[in-house]
């Protein structure tokens, strides 16, 4: 009478045999999180001079990349001390990596802190509302402006600037020339993952163009200097 004997179980059939794992999944979808990217520059110009450039948000459309549309549509119901009203709400049309929305956004102009900020999609601001309250200013909050929808490209967008005199001892030179330092951050959140996925090749050189861009666009209302701009991390 024979004896039946088990085979030894060859590399793949023991793999084949293992119970599948239902939660693996083949693709990994990016972080849908927010984002920000930044970049910095030192100029050797009045911050009072260079914010007025950051603040003309009409002007965006003419020099900066990425930037397809911008006009304002709303200003500060009151003037400040110096008689000057600012832009409050603006039709703004932005995108990179092959994708764009236009937004309406809310916009804040607090310069006692240098900050020029635009506001699109469920975003609120971070500045504090006692500086805002300075200014005239409040955040409405999500909708109150018409923002793009929730079937957009952007869940949100916000792209502030900032501009202050640079530390007066970081410069020999600070008693011939006014040195400003220029921020800006770009903080988004995509509506869908796979935007992410094809945008985070050109993400982290959007904030550097565009601050390249303003130097040179304040080299052609300032004019030359013959200072180097200098790259702050």
């Amino acid at each position: 009478m024979s004896t039946a004997r088990t085979l030894p179980l060859s590399r793949t059939a023991r793999l084949l045999s293992r119970p599948l794992n239902p939660r693996r999944s083949f693709i990994t979808l990016p972080d849908t999180s927010p984002q920000t990217v930044t970049a910095a520059r030192r100029l050797p110009y009045n911050h009072s001079q260079l914010y007025d450039i950051i603040a003309d948000v009409d002007s965006y459309v003419r020099f900066l990349p990425y930037c397809k549309v911008s006009r304002v549509t709303r200003w500060t119901s009151t003037p400040d001390s110096n008689n000057r009203r600012w832009p409050t709400q603006a039709d703004l049309t932005a995108g990179w990596g092959g994708f764009e929305e236009t937004y309406t956004s809310r916009l804040f102009c607090v310069p006692s802190l240098g900050i020029v900020e635009a506001i699109s999609g469920d975003a609120r601001t971070e500045i504090p509302a006692a500086e805002l309250r300075k200014h005239g200013l409040a955040d409405p909050g999500p909708g109150s402006g018409g923002e793009g929808g929730g079937d957009g490209v952007f869940k949100s967008l916000v792209t502030r600037w900032t501009v202050r005199p640079a530390e007066d001892a970081t410069r020999a030179d600070r008693f011939q020339h006014d040195w400003s330092d220029v921020r800006l951050s770009i903080k988004y959140q995509f509506a869908n993952p796979l935007y992410m996925a094809v945008s985070s090749a050109v993400a982290d050189k959007v904030a550097p163009i565009m601050v390249e861009a303003f130097v040179e666009q304040a080299k052609r209302i300032l004019g030359e200097t013959g200072k180097n701009v200098e790259v702050l991390r």
